[in-house]
């Protein structure tokens, strides 16, 4: 599907833009705030994704409207949809992705005022991440074509290996700040709470390395 210079285009390739970045920022070592610019990246490309979506198939109708049928505006600009309301109304997505959404919407939403400068997230969430970008590149494809498709972008993307001793894990624990120690708290329900069809797909989390889902008595100090 070739689109045309429009809002639907601008839309589809901002969102593209936003996956490209959340993938090179995750990738640099060294990049401060690497987990909260991935999560926050990734979600605007899976919102603007649905926009662009939206406007292709049923025009600029992805706005909050008041009781009187007037747009709601905020700072006098119209609100748009966010992810999980283009999530509800698009309604195209399988429960595993969806699940896979919404921890991170979730998780954005916990880090949003919070830093998390340890690795320790990351590695936590490496399965969830990768399905991230590879539920995108799945809908970016099944919506407007393999034209448009990133594969080859992303083929590597968020691939590493990286052993750790116990004494490397163990320091990890003891430096870990109190919000850490609840955004971990956090992934690890969310984890328990998922339906085991749902937890076993690779839409939810890529299984390239071992994701537990009970605590380890080292990760509980």
């Amino acid at each position: 599907m070739q689109l045309r210079k429009g809002k639907t285009k601008t839309l589809l390739e901002s969102s593209i833009d936003c996956a490209l970045l959340a993938v090179e920022i995750y990738n640099k070592p060294r990049a401060p705030f690497r987990v909260e610019s991935f999560i926050t990246h990734m979600i605007m490309s899976w919102t603007r994704l649905l926009q662009s979506y939206f406007n292709h198939t049923i025009g600029e109708t992805f706005f909050y409207k008041e009781t009187n049928g007037r747009y709601k505006l905020i700072d006098g600009e119209k609100k748009a949809w966010e992810l999980k309301t283009c999530i509800q109304k698009y309604g195209g997505l399988s429960e595993a992705v969806k699940s896979n959404l919404e921890f991170f919407i979730k998780l954005r939403n916990k880090i949003e005022h919070r830093t998390i400068s340890k690795d320790e997230i990351g590695l936590m969430i490496f399965g969830e991440c990768q399905s991230l970008l590879y539920n995108y590149e799945n809908e970016l494809i099944k919506l407007f074509g393999s034209e448009y498709a990133i594969n080859e972008s992303l083929a590597y993307s968020l691939q590493f290996s990286r052993l750790r001793t116990a004494k490397q894990i163990e320091a990890n624990k003891q430096l870990l700040s109190t919000e850490v120690r609840e955004i971990k708290d956090f992934i690890e329900k969310y984890r328990l709470n998922v339906k085991e069809s749902i937890f076993n797909t690779q839409e939810f989390s890529v299984k390239l390395i071992q994701v537990p889902r009970l605590l380890t008595q080292i990760e509980m100090i």
